[in-house]
């Protein structure tokens, strides 16, 4: 079975505070193709979907996008198939709606390596930014043209995970 990210909403505001919550339904790279995606990966956010009155379209985010157009995916993960029973088998499925937690200064969130791209060891202390796709990246010193998202300030292992704890700036 293919491994997915999972994701942990440490110290989320929308844990607590429902309208730093989105509803999304991911509509693939050219923004028209509904596609399945992991938790832990990020979309930026569009209108509304047509016919849709809390439902948004979220597409690939650009490098440069602003922070305040990007969520993360973090939907609760009720897998229907009864032989699934491990988070990383859990998966967002194609034209289904997705929650999404807008992202704020001091917020804490936790994903494991499938949700990263960039370097191959992430370390404490580490960039982590947009880039031209739904994984955020990884880097030792900020990339010239991309958003930061913050930086890894902790790599925890929790029973079969190893998650990566990521303080927004």
């Amino acid at each position: 079975m293919a491994k997915h990210a999972v994701v942990r909403t440490d110290l989320m505001d929308g844990t607590d505070v429902r309208g730093q919550l989105v509803s999304v339904k991911y509509m693939g790279a050219d923004g028209a193709t509904p596609t399945e995606i992991d938790n832990g990966n990020v979309l930026k956010v569009e209108a509304l979907i047509d016919g849709e009155r809390e439902v948004y379209a979220g597409v690939t985010p650009a490098a440069d996008t602003a922070i305040t157009d990007i969520v993360l995916v973090a939907s609760v993960e009720v897998m229907y198939d009864e032989r699934k029973k491990n988070l990383d088998e859990y998966v967002n499925e194609a034209d289904k709606i997705c929650r999404g937690y807008r992202l704020h200064h001091g917020n804490i969130f936790s994903v494991t390596k499938d949700a990263l791209d960039g370097v191959e060891t992430p370390a404490v202390g580490n960039v982590v930014e947009l880039k031209a796709g739904t994984k955020l990246n990884v880097a030792s010193a900020a990339t010239e043209g991309s958003t930061a998202v913050g930086k890894i300030i902790d790599i925890e292992i929790a029973g079969r995970y190893t998650y990566y704890a990521i303080k927004i700036d």
